[in-house]
């Protein structure tokens, strides 16, 4: 399934047209449920969503996010770290598709 979405994604479907077309198949989301344009796309910044996911190129990235609690809501509140804080380790057996893609 990763492999059909990014190869999608390379041929320049929108996420919402991928998302549309998983469901069409009956190929589940993450979660059980349908996909959405969201489940696919993601947050580039962040590394989230099925293109994004370095994972699947075969690297694993450490200490991405810190969490603070914002003093005017009580609530946990998520920072993208920097480049320079962020650590990056070459995991090659997980590699699911070509970083090319």
């Amino acid at each position: 399934m990763v492999r059909r979405i990014c190869r999608a994604n390379a041929d320049g479907r929108s996420p919402k047209r991928i998302a549309l077309d998983l469901n069409a198949a009956s190929i589940a989301g993450p979660r059980g449920g349908a996909s959405s344009a969201s489940t696919i796309n993601g947050d580039s910044r962040r590394g989230t969503g099925i293109p994004n996911n370095e994972l699947y190129i075969g690297r694993l990235i450490w200490n991405r996010l810190t969490y603070a609690k914002d003093p005017d809501t009580g609530r946990r509140r998520s920072r993208l770290r920097t480049g320079q804080e962020q650590v990056a380790t070459a995991v090659p057996d997980l590699r699911i598709i070509d970083d090319t893609l």
